[in-house]
């Protein structure tokens, strides 16, 4: 807290953009510019004196831009070792990814038409003979290909369980609340649809930072992770987050305001 306060009054020089990815992540964050982690970000803007500029683009443009110099961070970001080519993340003072200055940690789940001859062990798909259904630009379509099976991209998570639903592949991979919500609670989906009980992976999900901005200005950025890692903590936010999930359970729409 002491060195946090100690380098905002020193000047915070000129503003962060950073990006988020224009397409509903309930409720993380929102096209809008609202959300939880918006909201946990904002906190840290005032803690430290720091001034933040949250711009919502597709998530492939965000990565481009943090890689071509034009946007200093991009958050919601998984840690890969394609991105940490251009990006860094927190680490710890031995050098591992800090999960604790992880924003939040996000479930991916598996979603199976209810016909279909897939199965998932909680290690293995198997039986899978069409094109798993990812969202563009997103880390698991990069581990899939790396296992061999063929992917096919959508750009959110209701065009790829449309797509499910419509027989055009047999399984979606999908992250977050919003998916499993929209399969629970939408009759259409709920009928042809099913949520597979074992969750595929959980990944931690960062503010990713420039490699070269990060270069110029280390200290600045070690102290925004160090303020996420104090606020995300901290019973007044997680009574914030669990506010939201005690509502989720009773609203029949994910976009929960």
């Amino acid at each position: 807290m002491l060195s946090n306060f100690v380098y905002a009054s020193s000047g915070a020089q000129t503003h962060l953009k950073f990006c988020f990815e224009d397409e509903l992540q309930f409720p993380w964050t929102k096209p809008d510019g609202s959300g939880l982690t918006i909201e946990l970000l904002k906190r840290v803007e005032e803690r430290l004196g720091e001034r933040f500029e949250f711009i919502a683009k597709p998530w492939k443009r965000c990565q481009e831009e943090v890689s071509n110099g034009v946007l200093d961070g991009y958050f919601g970001a998984a840690f890969s070792e394609e991105r940490q080519q251009f990006s860094v993340y927190p680490r710890s003072p031995e050098g591992k990814i800090d999960v604790d200055s992880a924003l939040h940690v996000d479930q991916t789940r598996i979603f199976l038409r209810r016909d279909t001859a897939v199965t998932w062990d909680g290690k293995n798909l198997r039986h899978v003979n069409t094109p798993i259904l990812v969202q563009r630009g997103y880390l698991i379509g990069n581990i899939l290909s790396k296992q061999g099976y063929k992917i096919r991209e959508v750009r959110t998570v209701h065009e790829g369980l449309r797509l499910l639903a419509a027989g055009e592949s047999e399984v979606a991979i999908l992250p977050g609340v919003e998916a499993q919500s929209l399969v629970q609670q939408d009759l259409q989906f709920n009928k042809l649809l099913q949520i597979h009980p074992l969750t595929y992976t959980s990944l931690p999900l960062y503010l990713a930072i420039s490699r070269h901005r990060y270069q110029k200005d280390a200290k600045r950025f070690d102290a925004i992770w160090n303020a996420i890692k104090s606020i995300r903590n901290s019973s007044s936010y997680q009574q914030e987050v669990d506010a939201i999930y005690v509502r989720l359970k009773t609203d029949k729409s994910p976009n929960v305001k």
